[in-house]
Order: structure tokens, then C-alpha cells, then sequence
């Protein structure tokens, strides 16, 4: 078996794998879409109708474990570089939340926002969470208008509804928390934070106090 598998061509491997993958995300899309039609009916039926409550429980608990799945097919549980913008389009096709951090390798403080996401990543099934290094996407740091690293942007739904700069939403320091970056995505609506705020939150605004100086570097032109 094992001189078969080194046998066998990289490329066809990936292409079979790449075909399973796509006929898998189609067939839980599909089972998605039949449980929210079945929702859809139950609930016409009276509220007080314990069998349908309970059928509708059921199928909730059924979608969430696809959506899931899904998730995981589409790379959602790690912290990835994405290669190109093609690669990127098609992460935000993908993904209903999505997170991509546009980073320098040169600059240290993008390292603190990787080590957050990589945490981040793993607990939050909900969102996916990626890297693009800008020296190399020239393309996307024009048309997404990056000027400043790192930034970070919040996409949901396809669409680019924020993009944080440095560290500023943050406190502007550098040594905040992952909970810290998890509460200010999660008031840009691309991640769900169940926890408390965090104890620097001005109560009226909800903002992270600022406490620090932003310190962030230019993309190079």
C-alpha cells in the first residue's frame, strides 16, 4: 500500500480530493436547505404543540451539526494564509463570517495579531479566520484600501463591513488578550462572544479604552 500511495501523481490526488470535498459541501448545502424548509412549516403549527417544539428542536440540533461540518470542509478550526486573491474571493464566497488579517512579516506586531487568531481560531467554529501577506497582494491591499499594518478585516456575508487598523480598537497597547480581539470582532458582528466584556470597556460606548500608544507600519509601495 505504501508503494501505491508514492506512486500515485500529487496532483491527481489533490484533484480527487478537491472533487470529494466540493460533492460533500453540495450534499450538506442541500440538507441545510431541507431543514430550513421543514422549519418553515413547523412554524405555521400552534406554539403550543409539544411534538412540533420538539421536531423543530431536533432539526435545529440537526442543521447546527451540518453547518458545522460544512464549516470544517471549508477550513473554519485553523489559522491559514491564503496564497492569492483568488483563494481570498473564494473565502469570502465560502464563509458567511470571516476574518483576514493582512500582515508583514517584517513587522512584530502582526506576530501578536497571528498568535491571537491562532487561539481564536480553534474555539470559534463559527468564523474563519485567515492571512494574506501584503508584500505579495498588491491587488487586494489596493481594491480593500490597506494602508496601514496590520490590519484586520471583518467580512460578513461577503462583504467587508469593517477593517480594524493597529491596535487602537484594542487599547492601542500591545499586550491585550485574545478575549480582547474576540469582544471587538464580536461588536463588528463577525464572531459570537458569550463572555464578559473586558474590564477596560467604557460601559456607555462599549469601546476598549485607549491606554497605550498605536504603533503600526505603512505598506510599502
Amino acid at each position: 500500500l505504501a508503494g501505491m500511495e508514492q506512486s500515485l501523481d500529487p496532483r491527481a490526488v489533490a484533484k480527487v480530493k478537491q472533487q470529494y470535498e466540493g460533492a460533500l459541501l453540495k450534499a450538506l448545502a442541500e440538507k441545510e436547505r431541507k431543514m430550513d424548509e421543514q422549519m418553515q412549516k413547523i412554524e405555521k403549527f400552534d406554539e403550543d404543540d409539544f411534538e412540533a417544539l420538539r421536531e423543530k428542536r431536533k432539526l435545529q440540533l440537526q442543521k447546527a451539526q451540518a453547518t458545522k461540518q460544512k464549516n470544517l470542509l471549508n477550513g473554519h478550526g485553523r489559522y491559514m494564509e491564503l496564497s492569492d486573491q483568488k483563494e481570498f474571493f473564494e473565502a469570502s464566497k465560502n464563509s458567511n463570517l470571516l476574518v483576514v488579517h493582512f500582515y508583514r512579516g517584517a513587522t512584530w506586531r502582526c506576530q501578536v495579531v497571528d498568535r491571537h487568531l491562532g487561539d481564536l481560531a480553534p474555539a470559534h467554529l463559527e468564523t474563519r479566520f485567515c492571512k494574506i501577506d501584503a508584500e505579495k497582494s498588491p491587488f487586494l491591499v489596493e481594491r480593500l484600501s490597506i494602508v496601514m499594518l496590520p490590519s484586520i478585516l471583518c467580512i460578513k456575508d461577503g462583504k467587508t463591513e469593517h477593517t480594524i487598523v493597529g491596535f487602537d480598537e484594542m487599547g492601542g497597547g500591545d499586550d491585550f488578550p485574545a478575549e480582547t480581539l474576540a469582544y471587538v470582532l464580536s461588536q463588528h458582528k463577525v464572531l459570537k462572544y458569550d463572555g464578559p466584556p473586558p474590564d477596560d470597556v467604557d460601559e456607555e460606548t462599549g469601546a476598549v479604552q485607549h491606554k497605550g500608544i498605536n504603533t503600526i507600519g505603512k505598506v510599502p509601495r
